[in-house]
């Protein structure tokens, strides 16, 4: 039985699975960390929350968005969560 992440709608295979939940469903590890921590220019102080204009790269899939904001994360602080 497959299983579609909450956060990005693709499937989730086992492996992928953090110990949490996104919205009750299981979810990537990378869309459950973008879920709470935001986008790779929110990590760097770079949005419109912070009074800039950076936004997710143009063309990347959502899941691919959030890798990116959990590597820029990692990237800065290490791999602890």
């Amino acid at each position: 039985m497959s299983t579609t992440c909450d956060y990005c709608h693709e499937e989730v295979l086992p492996g992928e699975v953090t110990e949490g939940r996104l919205n009750g469903k299981p979810a990537h590890q990378e869309c459950l960390f973008r879920g709470v921590a935001g986008s790779a220019a929110h990590i760097l102080r770079k949005c419109s929350c912070f009074g800039g204009t950076r936004h997710d790269p143009p063309g990347l899939t959502t899941r691919q968005a959030a890798k990116l904001a959990l590597d820029t994360y990692r990237a800065l602080n290490g791999d602890a969560l």
